[in-house]
């Protein structure tokens, strides 16, 4: 990756431009992403029981058994391609960012094709050995006639959505209240467990410290204006000491080609 512009106020209030090698981009859809998708490790995990109860002697195994068996060792995705960037997004922000995101969102989906609740994205993030809640939202976009584009601007863009992140403390308060649903179910040394204690002691300290990002992943030409102009406002909205990060990240594969290649046979 590529650093192709950035502005940092502070190490939680900045924003950046990133942009992806062809090489990378591929070897991310194929794999991380894909996995993050495909929920791989929850998917094996149900395939593992479905095979053993199939193989249990005297078990009648039922027609409906066997296509399910079927269905989750077929790889093969159909996707919107908003749901490729919000995967690609969490990828990145593992990687490079020092995010943690613990739980797949996708296990809490009743409808595949429904839309998240709350925030795009919710889990942690480490600034300086501190532990915080992280709150965002992701939007793809190849719209190059605006910059910033629409999605970062309209009644329901980013900017937008990470006001009403700042602004309503209900709203975090349920997102906060999600994750204590989901940490209750481990150990206290569990590294889930660890962030979110961690987190929530930073969160109700003095300051009540959280970090907002928004990501916009792009498969055009880098531009600054993607995400400055939005900053400018949003760090005037969203005052410190509470983290604004913004993050544009320039992908080299056209979005209607993403599923090909995650579904593309990896030797």
């Amino acid at each position: 990756m590529i650093i192709r512009y950035e502005h940092i106020d502070s190490n939680v209030r900045s924003y950046q431009g990133i942009e992806v090698d062809i090489k990378e981009c591929r070897t991310h859809l194929q794999g991380a992403v894909k996995d993050n998708l495909l929920d791989r490790e929850e998917r094996l995990d149900m395939l593992e029981a479905l095979s053993t109860l199939q193989q249990e002697t005297g078990f009648n195994a039922t027609h409906e058994l066997i296509a399910d068996i079927q269905a989750l060792e077929n790889e093969q995705l159909e996707l919107q391609q908003f749901r490729v960037g919000e995967a690609y997004a969490e990828v990145i922000l593992e990687e490079s960012f020092v995010c943690r995101f613990h739980w797949n969102e996708n296990r809490d989906a009743r409808n595949p094709k429904g839309n998240k609740t709350g925030a795009d994205l919710v889990g942690f993030i480490e600034v300086d050995g501190q532990v915080l809640f992280l709150f965002g939202e992701v939007k793809t976009s190849s719209e190059t006639a605006n910059r910033p584009p629409q999605v970062m601007t309209s009644a329901d863009g980013i900017e937008k959505q990470l006001r009403d992140l700042y602004d309503d403390r209900a709203k975090r308060q349920i997102l906060i209240t999600y994750l204590q649903s989901k940490a209750r179910h481990y150990a206290e040394e569990h590294p889930f467990k660890t962030d979110y204690n961690a987190s929530l002691r930073a969160y109700y300290d003095n300051n009540c410290q959280f970090q907002l990002i928004g990501v916009l992943v792009r498969d055009v030409d880098c531009d600054e204006r993607d995400v400055s102009l939005s900053y400018g406002r949003l760090s005037q909205h969203i005052l410190e000491p509470y983290g604004i990060k913004l993050l544009a990240l320039y992908l080299p594969i056209q979005k209607e080609e993403w599923q090909t290649i995650i579904n593309e046979t990896v030797e």
